[in-house]
């Protein structure tokens, strides 16, 4: 399988004045859902695809749980999860309150598995590039 790119035009940020180039983007793809994913394990095992569902389900429910809760959740290969946040720059130690904070997000670090598939696509480049 081959991930599908198109070409964009991007100004520099850095500097308004330089001329634009083009920069490879991935096209945005289909989406394989939960319910695609049971039925993808339960073809690969000897689970149904609704016991394969609910697992997976509940899988959901506890990592959010578990980030909830400010742990990290690591999934085998897959990578681990884990919250960041981004906030206001204090002065001194004591300034930095929960009120500094301005929003959390989930950082993403890759496992091995995702690594070894980064390491390995195919690139083609979309027919359509408005796509």
């Amino acid at each position: 399988m081959s991930i599908f790119f198109k070409a964009v035009q991007i100004a520099n940020p850095l500097d308004a004045a330089a001329p634009r180039k083009f920069y490879a983007k991935a096209t945005d793809a289909s989406i394989t859902d939960l319910s695609e994913l049971a039925e993808l394990v339960a073809f690969n095992s000897s689970m149904s695809r609704t016991d394969c569902y609910a697992v997976l389900m509940g899988l959901e429910t506890f990592v959010i749980r578990e980030l909830e809760r400010g742990r990290n959740v690591r999934l085998g290969e897959l990578g681990t999860y884990k919250i960041g946040l981004k906030s206001e720059g204090k002065d001194t130690e004591e300034e930095v309150i929960s009120f500094a904070i301005k929003k959390a997000k989930i950082n993403f670090t890759p496992g091995a598995g995702i690594k070894r598939m980064l390491k390995h696509l195919e690139y083609k480049k979309a027919q359509n590039q408005s796509a």
